[in-house]
């Protein structure tokens, strides 16, 4: 479920289809903030910035397409609904590779605008869920020592206490106790837990 906070920013420089597309968000529900154009939204983007871009294709000034590229070489990863009534193959992909869910040809119904919205939403909040998990896993994995970390890499490669010992010319005592550390830094009970949470952040391409 999306996060009913979140805000759907829309950008088209035809103020009418603005008030228009603000007005069908609104009734739905979803908060929304309008600019005239990209520049505009660009110049107010922060890292706070949350939610969803809502943009027309072709404007005066930068682009829809432009936009989307301008926002991935900022690091922003807002997922874009594009609308255009002239959309040919090659910009179709285009948008899609620079964050665009959709683009919806014109003119399109209301309910397949609001579906889009909706879902680009909660992409957004299904991201940040991620983010946060992983950034926590993280902080987890940092707050160990170098000497409770080169027992967790042998945990998760399911060696046992004995063989741990011989490979890190440790006593038992001593894989007993860094084992243990590592488990409540990890905030889980065993090491299965401790290699999925690993294995979860080496699928994000994050280094451990």
């Amino acid at each position: 479920m999306r996060n009913s906070q979140l805000t759907a920013y829309l950008i088209d420089d035809d103020r009418a289809v603005l008030h228009s597309v603000a007005e069908l968000l609104d009734a739905a529900g979803i908060p929304t903030l309008a600019f005239i154009s990209a520049e505009q939204f660009l110049h107010q983007l922060t890292p706070a910035t949350a939610g969803c871009v809502v943009t027309d294709l072709r404007m005066q000034g930068m682009s829809g397409a432009d936009l989307l590229r301008a926002l991935r070489d900022a690091g922003c990863r807002l997922p874009a609904v594009v609308v255009s009534g002239h959309a040919d193959v090659p910009v179709t992909v285009d948008v899609m590779e620079h964050g665009a869910i959709t683009l919806l040809q014109k003119p399109y119904k209301a309910d397949e605008l609001l579906d889009a919205v909706e879902r680009a939403l909660e992409i957004y909040s299904n991201d940040q869920q991620r983010t946060e998990q992983l950034d926590d896993i993280r902080r987890r994995v940092n707050s160990l020592q170098p000497d409770e970390y080169g027992v967790m890499r042998l945990m998760i490669q399911g060696k046992p206490n004995k063989t741990i010992a011989s490979e890190l010319e440790i006593s038992m005592r001593t894989v007993d106790r860094r084992r243990s550390i590592v488990l409540e830094k990890m905030a889980v009970s065993s090491a299965p837990e401790v290699a999925r949470l690993v294995a979860l952040l080496e699928a994000a391409e994050v280094p451990v």
